[in-house]
């Protein structure tokens, strides 16, 4: 039974590191190019615990499966001239931030 309960914490905590790294690397990558990051959660649904740091909230978050990075501007619907918007940056820019996290 000690089995099955440390290799189930030892799985969780490799997801965990993993979905952090790939999360951190859409992060890193925005900010690097000076876009607008909402949120950098780590886990879906309700807010448990987090800070926040500038315009950025970081968070831990209900549901452990994923993790997401909101952008400002990712949403087209929410059109704007703030050249931090996502959506207002080069193409080649969006291209890199979704491709860092892989």
């Amino acid at each position: 039974m000690s089995d099955l309960l440390s290799n189930t914490l030892a799985f969780i905590f490799a997801l965990g590191v993993i979905i952090f790294v790939h999360e951190a690397g859409h992060l890193i990558v925005a900010k690097w190019f000076d876009t607008r990051v909402l949120t950098f959660s780590l886990g879906f649904g309700k807010r448990l615990w987090g800070f926040q740091r500038g315009e950025t909230d970081y968070r831990v978050s209900l549901v452990p499966l994923g993790g997401y990075v909101r952008l400002g501007g990712e949403n087209p619907d929410e059109v704007s001239e703030d050249p931090r918007d996502f959506l207002n940056k080069p193409r080649w820019q969006r291209i890199l931030v979704y491709l860092a996290g892989p």
